[in-house]
């Protein structure tokens, strides 16, 4: 491959996860964004549960134990989540989005809606589509071959 087709792709996408890392969050670090992301979703898909559980969270994010921990003391330090003790098994914790906590995500997703218009208004919905299937092409693609590639 052309040493400048390589060069064009790495900066092509450093800007693109520069980006993403500018998108409307609330003031929040991305990862705190996707933690309360998540939590929503999974309460969303569990109404009738108590919360997430912490285990879950950790689960899911493949992400070590202390490292979701680090994550949600961030977020209830600025009241985002509650956690709270299972009363069932007090050696269980589950995590609850808080009023604020909902409301900035709320108040994120509109931002990210009206982003996503305004793109969508300039470049076009079919030519959205079109990078959108270029863009999982190469995820897959690049997935694919490194698998095939030996470990160092």
């Amino acid at each position: 491959m052309e040493e400048d087709l390589v060069a064009q792709l790495s900066g092509a996408l450093r800007r693109l996860f520069q980006v993403r890392q500018s998108l409307p969050t609330g003031g929040l670090p991305m990862g705190e964004y996707w933690m309360l992301q998540l939590i929503r979703r999974r309460q969303e898909e569990n109404p009738e549960s108590n919360g997430v559980y912490v285990s879950a969270l950790t689960e899911c994010t493949h992400a070590s134990p202390p490292a979701v921990s680090r994550t949600l003391r961030k977020l209830e330090e600025k009241e985002l989540v509650q956690r709270r003790t299972d009363p069932k098994d007090r050696r269980t914790t589950y995590v609850v989005l808080t009023e604020p906590g909902l409301a900035l995500l709320e108040a994120s997703h509109r931002q990210m809606e009206e982003l996503a218009q305004r793109v969508a208004q300039r470049m076009g919905g079919d030519a959205l589509r079109a990078l959108a299937v270029q863009l999982d092409q190469l995820t897959e693609t690049v997935l694919e071959e490194r698998e095939k590639m030996p470990l160092e």
